[in-house]
């Protein structure tokens, strides 16, 4: 199992940053103002949550617990560098690709596919955490096509069955 200490600086900021990244894709794909505050607040609590597959449970810990700890401190965390130009949901693609990459060298297959799998839950519970579509919550889904599309978009870039 890795740790902490077997990342660089940068690196751990990358996986700190994985997270975010995981459940902005999702609510970048169908982005509803009276959703995103409540999708926001269930991307953190999924994080905290620590709900890990067991190959992955010490790293999740880890990054759970620097999350807690810059939260005592008012501490925020960096964020994602999006261009003007382009697609902003491919961009965060890419940052996340990126940032989970470290992952190859540095941890087991299965670790690697364990923490992407508790990526891909933190994503579905930003996707289930707010009401997309209809008026005044009438005809309104949990899950919009779009989330769907990204959530699947996730699964493919983590290689998950």
């Amino acid at each position: 199992m890795t740790t902490k200490n077997d990342f660089t600086t940068q690196e751990w900021e990358d996986l700190l940053q994985a997270p975010i990244l995981a459940g902005m894709v999702v609510i970048i794909s169908d982005v509803s103002v009276t959703a995103m505050g409540r999708e926001l607040k269930g991307l953190f609590n999924a994080i905290l949550a620590q709900d890990a597959p067991p190959d992955a449970q010490e790293l999740v810990a880890a990054v759970v617990a620097d999350y807690t700890a810059r939260a005592e401190r008012n501490e925020k965390l960096e964020q994602p560098e999006l261009d003007n130009d382009g697609d902003p949901k491919q961009q965060l693609m890419d940052q996340l690709k990126q940032n989970l990459s470290v992952l190859d060298t540095k941890s087991s297959p299965a670790e690697k596919a364990g923490f992407c799998t508790w990526l891909l839950q933190v994503a579905q519970a930003t996707a289930e955490a707010g009401r997309e579509g209809g008026f005044l919550g009438i005809g309104s889904v949990r899950v919009s096509d779009l989330e769907q599309a990204a959530l699947e978009e996730l699964r493919q870039a983590f290689e998950l069955a």
